[in-house]
């Protein structure tokens, strides 16, 4: 087995171990910061680079999401489902988005669908939405739609170390794996690149329809 195949096999066992929390994983009382940050640890370990040193969730980073009003309110500090899910959500976005973008993403749940909606200073709430969804149904609907997806998205991604190991076929063995594993790094972070930056495009245009919105609005 060259070096290709090994990197190939590591990624096959990796996705073994992965998986999204299902929603029915999640305790449906309320829980004190204690438990969610053991709940997380516990349930996010194998998304961990370092599973052994690397906390998943600590209370600051609660604190700073609440203060970033990326969370509800805990309710005598205790923490629910929708806590949780939105946890979950930005734990799943906050490794290739910023914060900030975060919080525009996860806007419309906080406003909208959570139990106890988060409205701005200054802004009304708005209506109620008739689908009568909640978060955890949105939560739902999504993971469980791209964990169904989950071969189609290791196909892709094994295309990708076929593709690798299709250059620099042209140099010394001992050369060969190196190169190919850039060619693999360059690949998929090109695909990361391109979804991000379609990502970051859809919300500032997203940004700029509420501001002209807004300047309509104030103008009548």
């Amino acid at each position: 087995m060259n070096q290709m195949d090994e990197l190939q096999a590591m990624f096959a066992d990796m996705m073994d171990s992965l998986k999204f929390v299902d929603a029915g994983e999640i305790p449906d009382i309320d829980l004190y910061m204690d438990q969610v940050t053991t709940f997380m640890n516990q349930h996010l370990s194998a998304f961990a680079r370092d599973p052994e040193n690397d906390k998943i969730l600590t209370k600051t980073m609660i604190n700073n999401y609440a203060k970033s009003d990326l969370l509800v309110p805990p309710v005598r500090k205790k923490y629910g489902i929708d806590h949780m899910i939105l946890l979950l959500f930005i734990y799943y976005l906050k490794n290739f988005l910023s914060i900030n973008d975060v919080a525009r993403i996860l806007a419309p749940l906080r406003s909208e669908y959570a139990k106890t909606p988060v409205v701005k200073k200054g802004k009304t709430a708005p209506p109620a939405p008739e689908s009568g969804l909640s978060i955890r149904d949105i939560y739902e609907r999504i993971y469980d739609g791209i964990g169904k997806h989950r071969d189609e998205i290791t196909g892709e991604i094994n295309r990708e170390f076929e593709c690798a190991k299709g250059t620099f076929t042209d140099v010394p063995e001992r050369e060969r794996g190196k190169l190919q594993q850039l060619e693999l790094i360059c690949r998929m972070s090109a695909d990361i690149y391109f979804r991000k930056l379609f990502i970051e495009r859809l919300l500032d245009q997203e940004q700029l329809r509420e501001s002209g919105k807004e300047t309509t609005e104030q103008g009548k």
